[in-house]
């Protein structure tokens, strides 16, 4: 194609000419001036969606292209001033020419006199302690990423050993606190966030992290998408509490390439946390405000932040998780520290469950299973019921996942129906009772989990639910296998004793086998649309058994004692 006859179309205000080249770019041609002046057409036509995808292709080509931030701040413009302003910020950081750079100067302040902004600075507070060359390393990434004035770096030793705090003493653009004892990390984030501008934005950021271009940029994004965010989160190589990333076993320099083809524009790239790690955490000032410093009986770290998280869904914010924000974290100082956090933990979620009342972890992860087994795709509307949803980390995934989804839950806990209900459509309830509000043959699927198991009468509940059912809806559960090896080798011993997760978990009404499953299905007019087993590799003692097992007069399938539970999609069977 000839971009000349574009330029032209663009230079003299010709859009309908302009938009009739832009449809019929071929897809092999795409490069960053079609990308711009793609988005400038499209933006002119009033054509926002697709001026995104042109200022998205265009980043993916060159993250540091400051006309294209211009631009996706025009569109911004539209939804969210701060957002926007965040974008001409950024434009300005990638901008090398003083003229082009007051232009975008003049958009600044042209949307500063049209829009009350809350944009606050950033006060990157980071803990030290030894791994010197990690620590070094981190600063070195926040200087050569973020735009100079746009944050400031406060450090807290906690009494290192290594050299490390001789160094940060000869930093000029770093506040330093020095403590003589190992204060931990509460303490030590508290007391620098003490000591930042009082306005600012906090980012907690672990010494042992690599930031990105535009990791910062994204998560700040990410923060001011509205109001109610109270904080801001990263994935990561990490893998904890559901924010990895898929190029977490890539090393670190091809992480870097990773990052850049990710930290991107997304339609769609939040995720709604109950809590974010605190590895790179950005809390919004008001917020902070708002509910406080970190919890110091959680020191000297592990649960600060799942506490912060709670707190905050507890005083109205929400936390969301930044999918195209990606930060590289070598965790525990690159398992330096490791040994010494794990007695810690177990510690620590003790002295949350005493201050809360429940174990979060055992709700924060969301049923990647069951989400699997949903059939649509992601540009497709649906509806979803979760009965037992916890505090909605499934509802979650599911609404990041599949974005025009529309998602409720219900929950029998009090405190987890509350923290739950600050991110979705969740009540607190007793299924059992029958006392659904919604109108028959409101939902494509409804989630059950492991609450089966659970049930006094489950047949009588799945009648029930499944009047909700649209009429190609689908039932998702999850239903322990009582025949599995380690439930059947302890009881040839006399042992059946119950525990507090698992196949024998001490809640649990009813045990099944595959047999009885497919049994209770067909009492209830439920057709099995698909299934499969989550199998585990037997120990020796139990494949000696069985081995023996066709010795015993008609022995079932050896399967069904290797299957630790079966997940199935179920509909109403057809009349």
């Amino acid at each position: 194609m000839d971009l000349t006859i574009l330029k032209n179309a663009v230079n003299d205000g010709d859009f309908v000419l302009g938009l009739a080249l832009v449809k019929n770019i071929p897809e092999n041609t795409w490069n960053e001036e079609i990308s711009i002046l793609s988005a400038s057409v499209y933006h002119a036509a009033g054509d926002l969606p697709h001026m995104f995808e042109a200022i998205r292709k265009g980043l993916l080509l060159n993250y540091k292209n400051y006309e294209l931030y211009l631009l996706l701040g025009n569109y911004y413009e539209h939804f969210n001033a701060d957002q926007a302003y965040l974008c001409y910020e950024n434009a300005l950081y990638y901008c090398e020419d003083p003229d082009d750079a007051e232009i975008i100067r003049h958009f600044q302040t042209n949307l500063a006199d049209r829009f009350a902004l809350d944009i606050r600075p950033v006060s990157i507070v980071m803990l030290t302690y030894n791994v010197k060359d990690l620590t070094i390393q981190s600063i070195e990434s926040i200087r050569q990423t973020l735009p100079t004035g746009s944050y400031e770096l406060i450090c807290v030793d906690n009494a290192s050993t290594d050299g490390i705090r001789d160094w940060l003493m000869g930093q000029d653009d770093i506040k330093l606190i020095c403590n003589e004892t190992n204060a931990g990390f509460p303490a030590a984030c508290n007391a620098g966030i003490k000591i930042s501008q009082p306005d600012n934005d906090i980012l907690l950021l672990n010494n042992d992290t690599v930031l990105f271009p535009n990791s910062v940029f994204w998560l700040r994004m990410g923060l001011y998408s509205s109001k109610k965010t109270g904080a801001a989160g990263s994935v990561s190589n990490m893998d904890l509490n559901d924010q990895t990333c898929s190029g977490r076993e890539i090393s670190i320099n091809g992480y870097e390439a990773y990052a850049r083809e990710h930290n991107v524009p997304e339609k769609y790239p939040y995720e709604s946390k109950i809590y974010l790690i605190g590895f790179a955490l950005l809390i919004r000032r008001h917020a902070l405000d708002s509910i406080g410093l970190l919890d110091l009986r959680f020191s000297p770290g592990t649960f600060e932040d799942n506490d912060y998280g709670v707190r905050l869904q507890a005083a109205g914010f929400r936390c969301l998780l930044c999918h195209n924000s990606i930060i590289f974290h070598y965790g525990s100082g690159n398992g330096a520290n490791h040994n010494d956090w794990c007695p810690v933990g177990f510690k620590n979620n003790a002295l949350f469950i005493e201050k809360h009342g429940y174990d979060l972890l055992h709700y924060i992860q969301p049923k990647a299973e069951l989400i699997d087994m949903i059939g649509h795709t992601p540009d497709d509307t649906f509806s979803v019921l979760e009965i037992g949803c916890g505090c909605g980390a499934t509802l979650s995934k599911i609404k990041y996942l599949y974005p025009h989804a529309t998602v409720h839950g219900m929950e029998i806990q009090p405190e987890l129906a509350c923290l739950g209900s600050n991110n979705h459509d969740i009540f607190c309830g007793n299924i059992e009772e029958g006392r659904l509000a919604y109108p028959a043959g409101s939902f494509d699927y409804i989630i059950l989990g492991n609450l089966l198991a659970h049930l006094h009468d489950p047949q009588k509940t799945l009648c029930y639910l499944s009047g909700f059912l649209k009429p190609s809806g689908n039932i998702l559960c999850s239903i322990p296998n009582v025949m599995h090896f380690s439930v059947i080798l302890p009881l040839l011993k006399g042992n059946f004793t119950y525990q507090e997760y698992g196949i024998l978990n001490r809640s649990h009404i009813h045990f099944y086998t595959l047999d009885s499953i497919l049994s209770l299905f067909c009492d209830c007019g439920l057709h099995i649309v698909k299934s499969y087993s989550a199998s585990s590799a037997p120990t020796q003692e139990e494949a000696e058994l069985l081995e023996k097992l066709p010795a015993v007069s008609a022995p079932a399938d050896q399967k069904r004692f290797l299957a630790e539970k079966y997940l199935f999609s179920v509909e109403k069977a057809q009349t």
